[in-house]
């Protein structure tokens, strides 16, 4: 159950007059709006958070206050149990895919205490057609303030029923780790304060940063919910956010008409050579371990040991698929020994244990994670066998900590032989790739620059070839400073000779950072001369015909590519159209050209 958020339903209401707070007042003049929560990767609904709605009437009371009042008038249990009622009625009537799950938000005070309905919530899921496990209970961060033994083990028995759970906003409490690691939740959002200039704001990116790494290493996904731009998605998405909500998807809707499978807008365009051939080497390595339902009985799990004596962990998964965590083998052999003498009755009560209580969390991550990024969870996680790899959320495999570094090794023997020496950036070999691949993909816009330095020569025999060196790493620097993010590709041909690339884009915004990028080259190059040059703003030195005459300061010169969406063309064409625009830079008085090819 959600309080007021920024964003308004797609479907206003007329204005009502302040509630009467009575339960049953309260009740009629709530109601639910869905919001949906994508996959950050391809766009498909993952699931909707239900949102209360308490009209458009200035003096109405607040979700909050409204929830203040039933709690000290004794019925927010029977309230939220209600309300509850409410939201899977909404949620029923759309058109969803097969497991689609429903966010539901709760106060959570006094949770499990005195006969409260919100631990009967199994018979409402399954008078309206459901399963438990299409149902995330969101805990907000008013639970800090309140949670006791009691809700814990509240909590705890949610999850032994089958429900998900969530922890809503976090990082706004400030015990809120305590919270992460007691309540062990599946999901973590991380709301809008956060995600809030997340694209821009260096602060704010770590910690998006370092909750979503620990999140992963706990086994929780990660929400980024209030996302409101394009940039704030961009930068979740590299961050290695797993779900996304907010106006930037969709904003919330009353009309079941509303709902949709997927979001073009979200998904991320086609990967890579490179991260294909990445996934490709986790795909390989990946162990396909016998699994076991979340609701299976301890006589199948024994049994399922019993007849598969190599592995020592067994995956468990719900009925979607999803992966709910792990039991180890060396878990269940120091339960079932730690009986007394009497076999059968110990055996009986083995039995009679449910299965769940010996699920641990395990290390998730998608298949089309880095490889660098699998290897910073695994290492972070405590006595972790391994990670358990998902495709599209449900369950494709585990990888091992064996496997995992070999995929590493690999990764690390492929960069070494195609990257540039001097500068570690993608050498000739991954720049032919990305042009190939560029010139025959037209599903969205591409920018290809060409950058090279201009009177590199006559600084070379001046200064030196150390001195070259020091101004080609440097310009290499700027250019990853500058190029940066989903979609783009930087790489060095060679000498002073670079390449950088762009998908998805605005022609405006690449012009904007290579004008930025060769600004900041020719500030920064400056140092590298001796004063009395500096002062002149130019070296003598020998031209390629051995005439001694004035050459300026380095600067590069920038050429750019653009194709359009839908244009499909000849690698050699392209290369031959960019090398006609490289002579067209050097004469170019700005010392950079812009092109667009016509489709």
């Amino acid at each position: 159950m959600s309080s007021q958020r920024n964003s308004e339903p797609e479907t206003g209401k007329d204005s009502v007059k302040p509630f009467p707070r009575s339960r049953d007042a309260i009740l009629e003049g709530l109601d639910y709006a869905l919001q949906p929560i994508t996959d950050i990767g391809t766009g498909v609904v993952y699931g909707y958070e239900a949102q209360l709605d308490n009209g458009d009437c200035e003096d109405a009371p607040t979700i909050d206050e409204l929830l203040d009042d039933a709690y000290a008038e004794g019925f927010l249990p029977d309230l939220e149990a209600s309300l509850f009622a409410k939201a899977l009625s909404r949620f029923g009537k759309l058109r969803t895919a097969q497991g689609t799950k429903l966010f539901f938000r709760i106060d959570g005070r006094d949770l499990g205490l005195q006969a409260d309905p919100r631990m009967h919530l199994t018979e409402l899921v399954a008078a309206a057609g459901l399963q438990n496990n299409q149902v995330c209970i969101e805990f907000s961060e008013r639970l800090q303030h309140s949670i006791a033994d009691a809700t814990q083990h509240a909590i705890s028995d949610l999850r032994q029923m089958g429900f998900l759970v969530a922890l809503d906003n976090f990082g706004r409490g400030s015990s809120e780790l305590r919270l992460l690691h007691d309540v062990s939740p599946d999901y973590v959002k991380i709301g809008r304060f956060f995600l809030n200039g997340v694209d821009s704001d260096p602060r704010r990116n770590l910690f998006v940063t370092t909750v979503a790494n620990l999140a992963h290493v706990l086994g929780a996904r990660v929400i980024a919910s209030g996302v409101e731009t394009e940039r704030e998605f961009k930068a979740c998405r590299n961050i290695g956010c797993d779900l996304v909500q907010g106006s930037f998807v969709a904003r919330p809707f009353h009309k079941a008409a509303s709902a949709k499978l997927f979001y073009d807008h979200v998904r991320e365009p086609g990967a890579g050579h490179k991260r294909r051939a990445e996934q490709d080497r986790i795909r390989n390595e990946l162990l396909q371990l016998p699994t076991i339902g979340f609701g299976a009985t301890m006589t199948e799990l024994l049994d399922m040991v019993v007849h598969n004596q190599e592995g020592n962990v067994i995956p468990v998964l719900d009925e979607n698929q999803e992966p709910r965590g792990l039991i180890h083998e060396r878990d269940l052999k120091a339960y079932l020994y730690a009986g007394g003498k009497d076999d059968d009755t110990d055996t009986r009560i083995a039995l009679d244990f449910p299965l769940r209580s010996f699920v641990r969390a395990c290390p998730i991550a998608d298949i089309d994670s880095n490889a660098d990024m699998l290897l910073v969870t695994f290492a972070s996680s405590i006595n972790s066998d391994g990670i358990i790899i998902t495709e599209n959320f449900r369950y494709a495999g585990f990888l091992s900590a064996t496997s995992l570094l070999k995929i590493i090794h690999e990764k690390r023997l492929q960069e070494a032989q195609d990257q540039n020496p001097l500068t570690r950036m993608p050498g000739n070999g991954a720049i032919s790739r990305y042009i190939s691949e560029t010139a025959r993909k037209g599903t969205h816009d591409r920018h290809l620059c060409y950058l090279d330095f201009d009177n590199f020569k006559p600084f070379n025999d001046t200064y030196g070839y150390r001195q070259g060196d020091r101004a080609i790493i440097l310009f290499s620097e700027l250019l990853q400073r500058h190029v940066s993010g989903s979609g783009t590709f930087h790489g060095h041909i060679g000498g002073d000779d670079f390449f950088a690339g762009f998908q998805n884009t605005d022609q405006t915004d690449v012009a904007t950072r290579m004008l930025a990028l060769k600004r900041a080259f020719r500030v920064d190059v400056e140092s590298f001369y001796e004063t009395g040059h500096r002062e002149l703003g130019y070296i003598e030195a020998q031209d390629r015909f051995g005439t001694t005459r004035q050459f300026p300061l380095l600067q590069c010169s920038i050429s750019i590519l653009s194709l359009p969406r839908g244009m499909v063309i000849h690698p050699d064409t392209l290369n031959d159209e960019i090398s006609e625009l490289k002579l067209e830079a050097k004469r170019a008085d700005d010392g950079i050209v812009v092109k667009k090819l016509v489709a």
